[in-house]
């Protein structure tokens, strides 16, 4: 919908000098040619600006083009009563590059507004970070997001109100995530939400103890490898060390006699909790699997209980923690670690949910839960 041909002075046209350009972005109420009357906030490429409501655009000048091609950058444009709308865009390489936002009211009864810097461990600003909220309800899926400005700062409107759960990400740093509660832009709104995000070269040592899954014992000698490092052997506490992990997901390996080995992911990042492994003995008859929670499904209506979904949702981070597909018998088994869990059978569209808490060296059995399917 933009038309410009005077009145840009000051935008590069030369292709062959080009390093940056020009963005030259209005806003639209949804479904109409009608220009946003509230002036909204533009972020492209960390570079930040405001519509001017007399002329009904926002220019920002000397946005990176970047080393792809064709160039492409993220773009967030925020507006007061309005759903934030973000997404990539190509950028032109030999003029200005248009671009038409149309934005849709929001609730504000039911939604909110979010605020805050993402910063290096050094304090340093991170641009072109992004921000996520999603919603950590069972069964949700909504999400918003936004991008940094190159002072690490960013707004998103239109962010569900309740627990969500919030990821903050950049290139050449560690993604962190948490909870929040977001409060209605009607009833006041929210403090602002920061994040400090480490750098991908960090490295940390990481700590913890290999315990008996069944009898909550100490395992002493359990040999522990994380990221491929040099192994190392639990003490006489059944704790172990192992020095200059580099941060981010990393797999973790645990063997000890008479016991199945192990093998799973850790978050290592600095000034993390002890890592804890829970050990399933080994068996001659072992049930499928190591599981620290298990039940049966029973589907009324179908000719046997196959097909039925159980989830474990951890409910303090909002954490899916894996699933399980029932067979004939509708027996299901899920390994968690110790904390507090929405445990949900779904079927079709059929759903029911417990919330259960699972204690350290516990396993909880006949979590049974009853579908009638039409």
């Amino acid at each position: 919908m933009i038309t410009l041909v005077v009145g840009c002075g000051g935008i590069n046209t030369n292709p062959e000098a080009a390093q940056s350009t020009t963005v030259i972005v209005e806003t639209i109420e949804a479904g109409t040619d009608e220009l946003l009357e509230v002036a909204a906030t533009v972020v492209v490429q960390g570079k930040r600006g405001v519509v001017d409501l007399r002329d009904g655009w926002c220019i920002l000048r000397n946005v990176p083009l970047g080393d792809q091609d064709p160039p492409v950058a993220p773009m967030t444009v925020t507006a007061p009563g309005y759903i934030t709308v973000s997404r990539q865009i190509e950028l032109s390489k030999y003029s200005y590059t248009p671009v038409t936002v149309e934005m849709e009211e929001a609730d504000l009864a039911t939604t909110g507004t979010a605020q805050g810097h993402v910063t290096s461990a050094a304090g340093a600003p991170v641009g072109s970070a992004v921000v996520r909220f999603t919603q950590t309800d069972v069964g949700g899926g909504t999400e918003i997001y936004g991008f940094t400005d190159d002072d690490g700062f960013y707004i998103i409107g239109g962010v569900p109100t309740g627990l969500v759960t919030v990821t903050a990400e950049a290139i050449g740093y560690i993604s962190q995530t948490r909870t929040e509660d977001i409060f209605s832009d009607a009833s006041g709104g929210n403090d602002d939400i920061d994040f400090v995000l480490i750098g991908g070269d960090t490295k940390v040592d990481v700590r913890g103890d290999v315990v008996s899954l069944t009898s909550g014992e100490l395992l002493v000698g359990a040999e522990v490898v994380i990221a491929g490092l040099p192994s190392v052997f639990t003490d006489i506490d059944g704790e172990f060390e192992v020095l200059q992990v580099p941060v981010g997901l990393q797999v973790i390996e645990v063997t000890v006699d008479e016991y199945d080995d192990y093998s799973g992911t850790i978050t290592v990042s600095p000034g993390m909790d002890p890592v804890h492994v829970l050990m399933s003995p080994r068996s001659p008859d072992p049930p499928p699997g190591p599981y620290t929670i298990s039940g049966t499904v029973t589907l009324i209506g179908p000719p046997d209980n196959s097909g039925a979904v159980v989830s474990a949702w951890e409910l303090d981070r909002g954490l899916d923690m894996g699933s399980y597909t029932t067979g004939p018998d509708g027996n299901y088994y899920l390994f968690v670690p110790p904390g507090r869990y929405k445990v949900e059978a779904s079927y079709g569209d059929k759903a029911i949910g417990r919330t259960v808490e699972l204690e350290r060296g516990r396993v909880l059995t006949d979590i049974d839960f009853v579908l009638t399917v039409e």
